[in-house]
C-alpha cells in the first residue's frame, strides 16, 4: 500500500493535501463480508493544479480486517497526476 501511497501523497502540497470530499454512497453484502464505497475527493497538487477524481472501493473484509480491496477511479486524471515529476518541484515532499 505505502508504495503507491507516498508517491501519490507527494504529489499534493502539505496545506492542500488530497483527501475525500464527498461520500456519495455506501453499499454492504454482509454475506460475502463485502463493502463498495463510492467517493470523491481532490486536493491541489504541488504545481498549483486542482486534481479531482471519483472513486469506488471494494473491500473484503474478513475478522474486521480488509483482505483484499480493489480501486476503480478515473484512469485519466490519475496518469495526468502520476506526470508530475516530484524531483523536479522545488518543495515537493520526497516519496
Amino acid at each position: 500500500m505505502s508504495e503507491v501511497l507516498r508517491p501519490f501523497n507527494a504529489r499534493f502540497g502539505t496545506d492542500t493535501p488530497f483527501r475525500p470530499v464527498t461520500v456519495r454512497a455506501i453499499y454492504e453484502d454482509a454475506d460475502a463480508g463485502t463493502v463498495v464505497v463510492l467517493w470523491d475527493g481532490a486536493g491541489v497538487t504541488v504545481t498549483g493544479a486542482t486534481y479531482a477524481n471519483t472513486y469506488a472501493w471494494f473491500l473484503t473484509f474478513r475478522d474486521g480486517k480488509v483482505v483484499d480491496a480493489t480501486a476503480f477511479f478515473d484512469s485519466i486524471a490519475f496518469n495526468d497526476l502520476w506526470r508530475i515529476d516530484v524531483d523536479a518541484v522545488e518543495g515537493a515532499v520526497e516519496p
